[in-house]
């Protein structure tokens, strides 16, 4: 389905839709009730509360103009769904013109493991190769307590879905628009975390991962271990992230020049 009005693209996961916005939205305008799903089948009968309540500061990243919505039903198998978004306003307040777009799960399984949309192709199971999932999760409040400090950029992209094992020799680099000062430069605040995709539940663990700065550059670096006895940070031909893992890096809201 093309894109059109409002979404540049999407990615359906096993707990979550990320969509991408062409245009920056108003905040106050991302409600439930604007974002409805149906079976391609039954478009007059919308499914009764599909996401978890969104939470805005949580949820939206207002710099890449992604949302990403949580699943709150389970999906059937080998069915064509369809996302209808409406009544959402641009930055001026203007009403921006409803889009939609669909995705089909597969016949192997009932539930969002593996899903196949239109606008990304995902095979998200217990890995083979290119298969970790990297999130970035930042405390929001950073720029509500200081809207001139603020994340510019991530690098692996935080909207990219899989990585390497090996991406970046296990360095993610977190761009600021000003440097934050060095006593920020620890684990207590930038916690880096892993749990293992399965179906069932899963706790999230610690990583113990270095983090340093850039000589002069806003760029913070989070050097993920390799999986070594011994483990060493940012070296050629290593294993940085294992297979069949989720990661996540949180940012605390504390972090400040």
């Amino acid at each position: 389905m093309a894109f059109t009005t409002l979404v540049n693209n999407f990615i359906v996961g096993v707990n979550s839709l990320q969509i991408k916005f062409v245009r920056s939205v108003q905040i106050s305008s991302l409600l439930d009730e604007n974002f409805v799903l149906t079976k391609a089948s039954q478009p007059s009968s919308p499914i009764s509360s599909p996401f978890r309540d969104i939470n805005t500061l949580i949820h939206y990243n207002s710099i890449s103009r992604a949302l990403t919505l949580f699943w709150n039903v389970v999906l059937e198998a080998n069915t064509e769904y369809v996302v209808t978004i409406s009544n959402l306003k641009d930055g001026a307040g203007l009403t921006i013109d409803s889009d939609s777009f669909s995705f089909t799960t597969p016949e192997e399984s009932a539930t969002p493991s593996s899903l196949i949309s239109t606008g990304t192709v995902i095979e998200e199971i217990l890995i083979q190769d290119k298969s970790v999932k990297v999130d970035f999760d930042t405390g929001y409040q950073i720029i509500a307590k200081n809207p001139e400090f603020y994340v510019k950029e991530v690098q692996p992209s935080n909207v990219s879905f899989y990585i390497d094992n090996s991406e970046n020799n296990g360095r993610v680099t977190i761009t600021f628009n000003q440097r934050p000062a060095s006593n920020f430069l620890t684990s207590k605040y930038f916690k880096v975390q892993r749990k293992l995709m399965q179906r069932a539940p899963s706790r999230w663990e610690n990583v113990p991962a270095q983090v340093s700065i850039h000589s002069w550059k806003p760029d913070v670096f989070i050097d993920f271990p390799s999986d070594d006895t011994t483990p060493v940070y940012y070296v050629d031909d290593k294993t940085y992230y294992q297979t069949g893992y989720k990661y996540r890096i949180i940012v605390s809201s504390e972090v400040g020049v």
